[in-house]
């Protein structure tokens, strides 16, 4: 009796503090700490912005392997970087980080400065010649408004211009690496996931929501269905089992925004992630297959270097920077 009246007279003084991991039900990273939960591209400055037309040298996994493999795209593609650089690191890859804010990996204009530091990113996959690429973009009800004539349209608009656009991408990828996955965008939360867990931290499941992914939104999955070859990896089941996206996974929060994946969950996924995309570097048909492959790819190497039409056109006299990194 005489202990918890201390207790309380402590508590009432601010004297004893309670774990604020405890108060909030012990998630991990924690309710204060979701929203910067980035990881590691972002913590390593992989991240483009502002005015920057080229992405910084950004390498995971063991940095002399010839296995090489690459990550395109903006926030959406970076989100799985930490799950990427677990399995690079694993299997041996040499891991490259191509991505910037608000720029997505389809070909169309969205401002100056992405469409320049794009061509620069394709331009440097060229050189790369990796054997596998992964592309992820947001495609949702609020991403992409396309750049036309100097006028923005609005998201119904641009819509089959961003199909066109990732269809461009996605087959110059194809004609530079050796394999090609898109991650399609998953479903964004209609309301603010982490608020609801801070009023409902003892009852999470009323933070869940039922799926809102639209396939008139979803030029990203539209446009790899067009292009022969290109590999799609959906983490929607895995966010939404039964078509209801769940705000938890055990004790880990899984989104850090409305459209943003908490890089502490996502790191975790890496043996999800490398299940999914296999072994890119096994021959697919035989001895015969590989010699193939390997001749296709000598012959890549005598044609012209990616022409600089699409920055002209739409950006005259600026050309795309040149960006001689690896």
């Amino acid at each position: 009796m005489l202990l918890r009246r201390l207790t309380l007279a402590a508590l009432a003084c601010g004297l004893l503090l309670v774990p604020t991991g405890f108060a909030e039900g012990g998630f991990l990273p924690g309710l204060d700490r979701v929203g910067t939960d980035e990881g590691e591209v972002y913590a390593k400055g992989c991240m483009a912005g502002d005015t920057q037309v080229r992405s910084r040298v950004c390498r995971f996994g063991r940095p002399g392997s010839e296995r090489k493999v690459v990550l395109l795209g903006d926030s959406h593609a970076a989100h799985w970087g930490g799950a990427l650089a677990r399995l690079a690191k694993r299997r041996g890859w040499r891991a490259v980080v191509l991505a910037r804010a608000s720029c997505p990996a389809a070909r169309v204009s969205i401002d100056k400065y992405c469409d320049i530091w794009r061509e620069n990113a394709l331009r440097r996959i060229k050189r790369i010649r990796p054997g596998l690429t992964l592309v992820g973009s947001a495609a949702n009800d609020q991403a992409y408004s396309v750049l036309r004539y100097g006028h923005k349209l609005d998201r119904d608009q641009s819509e089959h211009r961003l199909v066109a656009g990732m269809v461009r991408t996605l087959r110059f990828l194809k004609r530079w690496s050796g394999r090609v996955i898109l991650i399609r965008d998953q479903a964004v939360a209609p309301f603010d996931v982490t608020d609801c867990l801070r009023e409902n931290w003892k009852r999470a499941r009323r933070c869940g929501f039922r799926t809102t992914r639209s396939r008139s939104r979803s030029y990203d999955y539209k446009a790899a269905r067009k292009v022969r070859g290109v590999r799609i990896i959906d983490p929607q089941r895995l966010l939404c089992p039964g078509g209801w996206c769940r705000p938890l996974d055990g004790r880990y929060l899984i989104y850090r925004n409305e459209s943003h994946l908490a890089a502490t969950w996502t790191r975790r996924q890496d043996r999800w992630l490398g299940k999914r995309i296999g072994h890119p570097w096994k021959p697919r048909g035989g001895v015969a297959s590989a010699h193939r492959a390997s001749r296709r790819i000598r012959d890549r190497a005598s044609v012209p270097d990616f022409p600089d039409i699409f920055i002209e056109k739409v950006w005259p006299g600026l050309a795309a920077v040149g960006d001689r990194r690896r």
